[in-house]
C-alpha cells in the first residue's frame, strides 16, 4: 500500500469574501474533471464558529490539530486532488489553515465592494431589517454580540453599512496574512471578466490542476453557477423587482472606515481595493 504524506499538497482553498464569484470559480474547477470540490464544508464552519464563540482558541494548538484533521478527512484520498471552497465566515481561520497544513495551495477571491454589496442585497436582504439580520448572525454564530458592539461603536447603523464593515474585516485578515506569506495569490472577479482565459489559466496552475485544462473550465461560464439553488439567478430576481441602490452617505462612510479603522484605500467610484496585496493580474 503507498504510504500517505498527509502534507495537503493535493488540497486547494479558496478563500473569498462571498459573492464575489467564488462558486463559478468552483465549477470552473469541477469542469476540468481533476479535481473533486467541496463546496463549504460543514465541520470548517463548524470550527470557526467555535473560535467566534471563545477567541483564546485561535491560539490553541488543538484548535490547529482539530483543522488539520478536518481537512485531510475531507480530502480522503492521498492520490485525487480537492478544492475546497470555504464559507465565506471563515475568514477568521485563514491563518490556521496554513498552520495545519502548510503545503495547501490557498487563494483568496474578492471583489469591489460596491457591485458586491448590491449582489447581497438582491440575494439576502430584501426582506431584511438591520435589526433581523443581527439577531440572525448572533443567533447562528456569525458574529458574536461584541462583534456587534465593536462594529456600532465604528458608526455602523444599518444593513448597509454592516455588510460594508464585514467585508473590510475580513480583507483585513487576508492583508495581514500576507505581511510574512507570498504563496497566498489574491483574484478579483474583474479581473475573471475581464480576462477570463488567462484568470483560469493561472489559478488552475496555482492550486496544482494545471493550465492544460483551461477550455474545459471556461466552459462553466455559460451557465449560472447558482443554478437550482435559491441564489440562481432565476431565483433572485424573482425576490428582488424593486430597484436596489446603496446611499452615497454609505459608500462614503465604507472609504472612511477602511481607511481610518482597518488601514485599507478604496477606491472613490465602486470601493475597489487599492494595493490588495499578491494580487494575480499585478503579477503576470
Amino acid at each position: 500500500m503507498r504510504e500517505r504524506k498527509d502534507d495537503g499538497s493535493n488540497i486547494g482553498c479558496l478563500h473569498n469574501l462571498g459573492r464575489c464569484g467564488s462558486t463559478l470559480v468552483s465549477n470552473m474547477v469541477h469542469k476540468t474533471g481533476q479535481c473533486q470540490v467541496l463546496s463549504e464544508p460543514g465541520a470548517l464552519l463548524d470550527i470557526a464558529l467555535l473560535t467566534y464563540q471563545s477567541p483564546k482558541l485561535l491560539n490553541d494548538p488543538q484548535t490547529v490539530a482539530i483543522l488539520r484533521a478536518a481537512l485531510l478527512f475531507l480530502a480522503k484520498s492521498p492520490d485525487a486532488r480537492y478544492l475546497i471552497k470555504i464559507h465565506s465566515f471563515v475568514m477568521r481561520i485563514l491563518p490556521l489553515i496554513h498552520r495545519a497544513l502548510p503545503r495547501a495551495h490557498e487563494a483568496f477571491m474578492c471583489r469591489e465592494f460596491r457591485p458586491m454589496l448590491l449582489s447581497f442585497k438582491k440575494a439576502f436582504t430584501m426582506n431584511f431589517s438591520y435589526r433581523m439580520f443581527k439577531f440572525i448572525f448572533t443567533s447562528i454564530g456569525f458574529i458574536t454580540k461584541e462583534s456587534v458592539r465593536a462594529m456600532e461603536s465604528q458608526g455602523v447603523d444599518n444593513l448597509d453599512k454592516m455588510f460594508l464593515y464585514l467585508f473590510c474585516e475580513k480583507t483585513k485578515t487576508f492583508i495581514d496574512e500576507c505581511v510574512s506569506r507570498a504563496d497566498l495569490i489574491s483574484y478579483s472577479y474583474e479581473s475573471l471578466l475581464a480576462d477570463p482565459a488567462a484568470f483560469t489559466s493561472h489559478f488552475l496552475d496555482h492550486i496544482g490542476v494545471g493550465s492544460q485544462f483551461t477550455e474545459l473550465a471556461l466552459t462553466a461560464m455559460k451557465e449560472d453557477s447558482q443554478k437550482n439553488s435559491w441564489l440562481s439567478k432565476k431565483e433572485v430576481d424573482k425576490r428582488s423587482q424593486a430597484t436596489v441602490t446603496i446611499l452615497e452617505e454609505d459608500v462614503e462612510f465604507a472609504r472612511d472606515l477602511a481607511e481610518r479603522h482597518f488601514g485599507i484605500e478604496l477606491e472613490e467610484k465602486n470601493l475597489g481595493i487599492v494595493g490588495l496585496p499578491n494580487l494575480w493580474n499585478e503579477k503576470k
